[in-house]
């Protein structure tokens, strides 16, 4: 199945950076919402797992955002969660826990001196990674 390439935008890819940095050293975690193929907004889900290894949606929160998405009339487009010691590549974990596979997947880590944000498609534990294309707020 084609993908189209996705599209982030600059300020969204910032928040969410700044987001995962505070929540270290523990992963952070959010939904990735906006319109067609564009992420324009980050939404925070605290993660239940407290761990530099895993996360888990606290489910009240998440419920909320899924609301809070269809009432704003966006797309739910993807998730996010961070690595803060690890690649931008999906664990075995992540791909053992995914199960939609018509949304997005990404990672930011946190690992070294600069951050770098992956994504991917993953169905039955394949990794498509996707290309996508950081749109700079005018």
């Amino acid at each position: 199945m084609a993908r189209q390439v996705l599209s982030i935008r600059a300020a969204v890819v910032d928040h969410l950076r700044q987001y995962c940095m505070k929540q270290l050293p523990n992963e952070a975690c959010g939904i990735l919402a906006g319109q067609d193929q564009e992420i324009t907004h980050f939404f925070p889900i605290p993660n239940l797992d407290q761990s530099p290894h895993s996360f888990q949606f606290e489910p009240r929160t998440y419920l909320d955002t899924i609301r809070e998405i269809r009432k704003r009339g966006l797309d739910w487009i993807g998730i996010v969660h961070s690595h803060p010691n690890t690649d931008p590549v999906p664990s075995a974990r992540d791909l053992a826990n995914w199960h939609y596979p018509e949304k997005s997947y990404w990672i930011l880590s946190l690992k070294g001196d600069q951050s770098r944000l992956s994504a991917y498609y993953i169905a039955k534990e394949k990794v498509v990674p996707v290309m996508y294309q950081i749109i700079v707020d005018r």
